[in-house]
């Protein structure tokens, strides 16, 4: 590591100008792009306050609700908190691995430990999640945040033995559950590292640990008693219908969730975390703080693995796992020796490319991505179809439905006067957090505007919608072009008339 900005004077300073201009420019970015169908699905969790949804607990909502009350019912109301909670995590990450070198290499001076935990915080910046979910308020931001504050509190655990920890611990458990259940995944890796780890083995005969759970379920309490007053409809869904959909062994989703890896991750880091569990086997485990990182990702992204070689595994899905291996990756690469040499820099070179691309995809509007584009079209869909809806006497005579959770939200969102929108659930198909919130009886004897897309995601159902109104026709269409060429996304627009109601 001697190569890496050694003839360059750095501190902490350095470090924490990079956050603040990474997170400033991301603030300017939130101005430009659209919001995604999943923010705009958490939007409308909190347009109905409530302790938990059916998707996921509802720290999203919370954050998204903070975000707008300050911002008003835009997309930069809506985003910028992953701004904020992604600052946090950088910071986080900065400050757990300048502990990491002040505890493993003690002998270290200020700015050595500096300059490693600037090269640190870059590479880490380099993935594409880290970029990704700094701009999109999804459940995955702030369970990142808690997640990396657990293991911070845990290092800090081993470095000074205070019971504090243990609370502090509970806290941030707590509340990672309280943003997304695979948080859980967390408490097995720290009893896993508590029975590794010599010096700590005596906490599990004392009340810490159990009491650091307790502080977590207390937390996590609300979650609970949402889905205890709504027939455990959240965690069925998460546990129970995700295990019906487990297949006999299939190679094909590991092979996809290898790639989404080494693409979210970017090879660069990818890269870095096969080079950091060798440099684990080839030293027999034998150091105890990379063993802890290791530990601190294992179960999470080991259990996903191997559910992958039965059903399909999303690519964040194993992301609050990386956080630990990227902290392990870099202690152990500048510890052992490593150089940034060629290849390292030519990764480094393509990441930042990757990050462009991925940066100008939401930027240019329209950019034809198939399935991919997700937001494509939907604001100026929404303008249009207001006016069709006010043709038809508007929201008194006529309401406005879709094909999924997905198209229903963004509609929402983008009506001028925010009106309710509904999804599968008005003709009876399952429709997640819309079958909490019901059909009202008032929709009955209406008309309807039956909106969906050309996305292979979700079924146009016009065999089960016309089974609840009259007579379903076409409306009319909206075409969506890149550069007046290339086809992006074709919305379709049906007037039903006389809903039925669903009794």
């Amino acid at each position: 590591m001697k190569n890496f900005f050694h003839s360059t004077h750095f501190s902490l300073r350095h470090a924490f100008l990079f956050i603040a201009i990474l997170s400033v420019l991301r603030l300017i970015y939130l101005l430009f792009i659209p919001v995604t169908p999943q923010e705009a699905y958490y939007w409308y969790y909190i347009q109905h306050p409530a302790l938990s949804y059916f998707d996921h607990p509802p720290m999203a909502a919370y954050s998204i609700g903070l975000g707008t009350l300050l911002f008003g019912n835009t997309v930069f109301g809506v985003k910028v908190m992953a701004v904020v909670w992604f600052a946090g995590i950088n910071f986080l990450f900065l400050q757990t691995l300048w502990l990491l070198f002040l505890m493993f290499k003690p002998q270290l001076s200020n700015e050595q430990i500096s300059r490693y935990a600037f090269f640190g915080l870059v590479l880490f910046n380099l993935a594409i999640f880290t970029h990704l979910y700094a701009i999109t308020m999804v459940p995955d931001t702030p369970l990142l945040y808690f997640w990396i504050l657990t293991l911070h509190f845990f290092i800090k655990l081993i470095q000074t033995h205070e019971r504090k920890w243990w609370f502090s611990m509970g806290l941030a458990i707590g509340l990672g559950l309280v943003s997304k259940y695979t948080m859980i995944a967390i408490v097995p890796a720290l009893f896993t590292a508590l029975l590794l780890k010599k010096d700590l083995r005596r906490y599990l005969i004392t009340p810490y640990p159990y009491l650091m759970l307790l502080i977590a379920a207390v937390i996590f309490s609300p979650v609970i008693i949402w889905n205890a007053q709504h027939h455990w409809a959240s965690f069925g869904f998460q546990f129970e219908h995700r295990a019906e959909k487990l297949k006999p062994f299939t190679s094909k989703y590991i092979i996809q969730l290898f790639f989404s890896q080494l693409f979210i991750l970017t090879p660069l880091v990818f890269g870095f975390l096969i080079d950091f569990i060798v440099r684990l086997v080839k030293n027999r485990f034998r150091d105890p703080i990379p063993n802890v990182l290791f530990i601190s990702g294992f179960f999470i992204i080991g259990g996903f693995l191997y559910i992958s070689l039965k059903s399909l595994v999303k690519m964040n899905w194993l992301l609050p796992g990386y956080l630990g291996w990227i902290l392990g990756a870099v202690l152990l690469f500048v510890i052992q020796g490593g150089r940034v040499n060629k290849w390292i820099k030519a990764g480094g070179y393509f990441s930042v490319f990757l990050l462009i691309v991925a940066y100008l995809i939401l930027l240019i509007p329209n950019m034809p991505l198939g399935e991919g584009t997700t937001w494509s079209g939907w604001k100026d869909a929404a303008q249009k179809i207001y006016k069709l809806q006010e043709q038809m006497g508007g929201k008194k005579q006529t309401f406005i439905f879709a094909n999924s959770y997905k198209s229903a939200s963004l509609l929402k969102f983008y009506l001028p006067d925010h009106q309710d929108t509904y999804a599968q659930n008005i003709y009876g198909r399952p429709a997640l957090q819309f079958d909490i919130w019901g059909t009202p009886d008032s929709l009955k004897g209406k008309n309807a505007l039956y909106i969906f897309d050309d996305r292979k995601e979700y079924k146009n159902d016009l065999r089960f919608v016309t089974q609840y109104f009259d007579t379903v026709f076409v409306k009319t269409k909206f075409e969506y072009t890149f550069m007046n060429r290339w086809h992006t996304r074709t919305i379709y627009c049906y007037e039903a008339r006389n809903y039925h109601g669903r009794n």
